[in-house]
């Protein structure tokens, strides 16, 4: 179901229905129109929610798969009739759709032996190609071009020109594949997880090194965007945020130069910019960007999703819990309407929506009126499958914030199965070099139970982790950001102050059973 979902929110739906296809596709008040209107629409996010609609109280079976499958057939058929769901994209992305459906043209041309106008087609297309930096396809136009001049046509000039032009291609192709190589070797080692990339660094280094000469060699918008952030990831993993910040900040005046929009590496770098700001605590100069930029993300889109982490994590680290708040509600919502993000984008933000209301619980945010929590700490755990298997990423926060619930709602003997399971789990996973923050908070966690839940002798029994944590702030800590969702330091005055509070309500109500009995 997830890939007929994406393929049917990848259209351009109000073009498809003006085109004059929707009748000769979708045969209207069909159940096949029934099932894209529902997806379309967000009403249909599974093989049984879809079951459930069209064959209400039957199994459906095989004639819902037959039906399924046909639709993604249909759909697939006109897909190139249409314009990809990419108006608002950049110049480069618009063009490389443009491009390859004139190749394929073209090629259906030269196969109908329609070669003067197929080669017309491509020559005019290399200028494109060649502009927008399209190497790849580039070379695909020339080998055909050489091949024609030199065999068929018989112009010797034309041959050369078009075979002199091919190697150069060739050979900035083969650099800008192997930089992407070596990227994307670095990046598969943590694409499911959050834990440290410090033990990267020296790698990351050394393919730097290697491919650091084609960047003086070629302006190639992939080799340049690829190797760039390698030299990201070099000081970023060595913990060194105003290098990286640097780096950056060179990297986007780069592609700010090209002659043509560049926004998919203006977001990547964007990001990592703002990722720094968090790190470094520059607070007001992420805020800044974010409000600037958010203009060249795609709505819905990765990109769109992982700046809006970022606007959260912004609001959680400066207490604006209700932004934060807002902003959660917002992308779960959309999440929900109409796009299916990544599982991975898709299971943070349930943790993110675990934090948020973990701060109602505890009144730091007070929701709107009206607001209806959907909520369930009980589910919270099978919708966060991904992330509970990052033993040194995102599960740490998924523990913690388990237990500050169990805490919040004094229900002390699960905080304590909680507490002691964790203590287990610090032993086995944090290590002190790289997840040393998460260390010392669930160390002061487990002081907890050992001080009876009383907030006078949980304190002075945590007082040195704590110490210890404020002594290793965010901005020097190896640990990525996105594992620290409230500053430790902050989330435990959160707890401190709970266990006050609950400790009040008890002596009052002994007070007042008291005054009742005299």
């Amino acid at each position: 179901m997830q890939d007929l979902i994406e393929l049917i929110h990848s259209i351009h739906i109000a073009r498809f229905r003006s085109s004059g296809l929707w009748g000769f596709v979708l045969e209207p008040g069909s159940m096949m129109e029934q099932l894209f209107e529902a997806i379309h629409d967000g009403r249909v996010h599974s093989d049984e929610d879809a079951v459930a609609l069209l064959y209400p109280g039957q199994k459906g079976g095989s004639k819902y798969l037959n039906l399924k499958e046909r639709l993604k057939e249909r759909i697939l058929s006109v897909l190139f009739l249409l314009e990809f769901k990419a108006a608002s994209g950049s110049d480069r992305q618009k063009a490389y759709f443009e491009c390859n459906r004139k190749w394929s043209a073209a090629m259906v041309l030269m196969s109908k032996n329609a070669k003067r106008v197929s080669v017309s087609v491509l020559e005019d297309l290399l200028k494109q190609t060649t502009f927008f930096e399209f190497t790849e396809l580039s070379m695909s136009v020339l080998s055909t071009l050489r091949l024609h001049y030199g065999t068929i046509h018989g112009d010797p000039t034309r041959y050369k020109m078009y075979r002199e032009m091919y190697h150069r291609a060739q050979q900035e192709w083969v650099m800008e594949n192997e930089t992407e190589d070596l990227y994307t070797h670095l990046v598969s080692h943590f694409v499911n997880s959050k834990a440290t990339k410090k033990s990267l660094s020296e790698q990351a280094q050394e393919y730097f090194d290697q491919i650091k000469p084609y960047m003086a060699e070629s302006d190639s918008f992939r080799l340049h965007l690829c190797a760039r952030l390698i030299q990201v990831m070099i000081s970023s993993s060595r913990n060194d945020y105003a290098t990286t910040a640097a780096v950056c900040e060179d990297a986007i005046q780069f592609f700010r130069k090209k002659q043509f929009e560049s926004n998919l590496p203006l977001q990547a770098f964007y990001y990592q910019l703002i990722v720094c700001y968090i790190q470094l605590q520059e607070f007001e100069k992420g805020q800044a960007i974010i409000e600037q930029y958010q203009s060249i993300f795609e709505e819905g889109s990765f990109n769109w999703y992982k700046l809006q982490e970022l606007f959260f994590l912004l609001a959680m680290y400066t207490q604006h819990y209700s932004k934060a708040f807002e902003v959660c509600d917002s992308v779960l919502k959309k999440m929900r309407a109409a796009s299916v993000p990544p599982v991975q984008i898709m299971e943070m933000w349930k943790i993110y929506e675990a934090y948020t209301h973990y701060l109602i619980h505890i009144g730091e945010i007070t929701p709107p009126a009206g607001y209806q929590s959907k909520f369930k700490l009980s589910k919270f755990l099978n919708e966060t499958p991904t992330y509970s298997k990052d033993k040194q990423g995102m599960n740490i926060p998924i523990l913690v914030v388990q237990i500050l619930f169990s805490i919040s709602e004094r229900n002390n003997h699960q905080s304590i199965d909680r507490i002691e399971a964790i203590e287990k789990y610090c032993s086995r996973y944090l290590k002190q070099n790289e997840t040393f923050r998460s260390s010392c908070f669930i160390k002061a966690l487990i002081q907890i139970p050992a001080g009876s839940f009383r907030p006078e002798i949980v304190a002075a029994k945590a007082q040195k982790f704590v110490e210890q944590l404020r002594a290793q702030p965010l901005e020097v800590a190896y640990q990525t950001h996105e594992i620290e969702i409230i500053p430790y330091e902050r989330l435990w005055e959160m707890t401190v102050n709970t266990l006050r509070k609950q400790g009040a309500a008890s002596k009052a109500g002994t007070a007042q059973r008291a005054s009742s009995r005299s």
